[in-house]
Parts: structure tokens; C-alpha cells; sequence
């Protein structure tokens, strides 16, 4: 599969803070270090491709003058995103880090009627977590087949020593491949 330019640019920085962080794993002492990382460096490289905006002009509450200029950053951290789960409730859910898609009228803006903004990748973090909760993998794999996400990606993360090799396992989630599992250091839970 051929994913678009900037979610392998988000493959590319994730890869390369896994690589960092293995070769230095205490440089990152909490979940929030880690997501400020990752977050920081895709905000940073998204900004060298001239692609770290996103331009979307809401009516209500606009501010005198950006009433039809308003650019919002691409990247952001915990958004709120609502969702209609199978029990046909609406839930809202945070993601850790996310990486929002163009839309096709910037003047309407489809969160301004009830609708997500849409989102092009999005990433969970679990950090120094023996059993974690599969809850943050369970709602990437939600919001990807309802359409509100593109791609997703669910790391975890646990201060050990690999058995070998680079320490960091990728898995295809999905058997089309838009959710990617990781775990650093692989052998942490078999």
C-alpha cells in the first residue's frame, strides 16, 4: 500500500524518535515527554515541507479580521473527537497526538456542523506500561473504519533491554494496513 507523502513522513519521524529513545531511554521520563517529542519533531518537519497548516474558516467566534483567514496548525495534541460508537451513543475520545487532513471548502469546515474536522494520521502513546489497556488501539481501529481517521498508530513503550535487533516491532493492525501497532523493546510482550 502507498500511503500519502505526509503520513510517511510521520512513519519517518515515529521511526526515528523510537531510535533515538532505544539508544537513550531515559532521556524520555514520562508518557507526556514522549508525545511532546514526537509531536515536536513532526510539527518541525511538516513546517520544512511548508505543510503545517491547514486553513479552516469558522463563522462563529472569529476573531475581528480572520473571519476567511484563519490557519490552524496541522499538528495538535489530545483534540477532543466525537464519535458514534456501535450503541448508536456519541462518545468524545483525545487521541495523543494528531495530524489533520485538508478539506475540500475551508470556508466550511465540516466540525462547524456537527461533523470532525477529518483526521490524516493519529497517534496513541502507552509509556512504562506492563499490561496495558488495549482501549487506545480499540478507538484508532473505531475512528479509522467510521472514516474519521485515515491511518493510525499505537506504540508501546517500556524501559527494557531488547533480546536483539533494533528493539522496535511494527505490526500491521489492520489487514489494510492504515493502523500499525509498535512495541519498544520488542520482547516486552511477546
Amino acid at each position: 500500500m502507498r500511503y500519502p507523502h505526509l503520513v510517511d513522513v510521520a512513519w519517518d519521524v515515529v521511526i526515528g524518535f523510537l531510535r533515538d529513545w532505544h539508544a537513550e531511554p531515559y532521556r524520555w521520563a514520562q508518557e507526556i515527554d514522549v508525545q511532546v517529542e514526537i509531536a515536536g519533531r513532526l510539527s518541525t518537519a511538516l513546517r520544512l515541507l511548508g505543510r503545517d497548516i491547514v486553513v479552516a474558516n469558522y463563522r462563529t467566534g472569529a476573531v475581528q479580521g480572520f473571519e476567511t483567514n484563519q490557519r490552524w496548525s496541522r499538528l495538535t495534541c489530545e483534540p477532543a473527537i466525537r464519535y458514534t460508537y456501535t450503541d448508536g451513543r456519541t462518545y468524545t475520545c483525545k487521541p495523543d497526538i494528531v495530524m489533520w487532513d485538508d478539506i475540500p471548502d475551508a470556508n466550511n469546515p465540516p466540525d462547524e456542523h456537527g461533523g470532525n474536522f477529518p483526521i490524516l494520521w493519529a497517534c496513541e502513546v502507552k509509556y512504562k506500561c506492563q499490561e496495558p489497556s488495549d482501549w487506545d488501539l480499540q478507538k484508532l481501529r473505531f475512528l479509522v473504519r467510521d472514516g474519521t481517521m485515515r491511518f493510525g498508530c499505537w506504540i508501546r513503550m517500556e524501559r527494557a533491554r531488547a533480546v536483539g535487533g533494533s528493539g522496535i516491532d511494527w505490526k500491521r493492525d489492520l489487514e489494510d494496513g492504515r493502523v500499525w501497532l509498535c512495541d519498544a523493546p520488542k520482547h516486552a510482550r511477546g
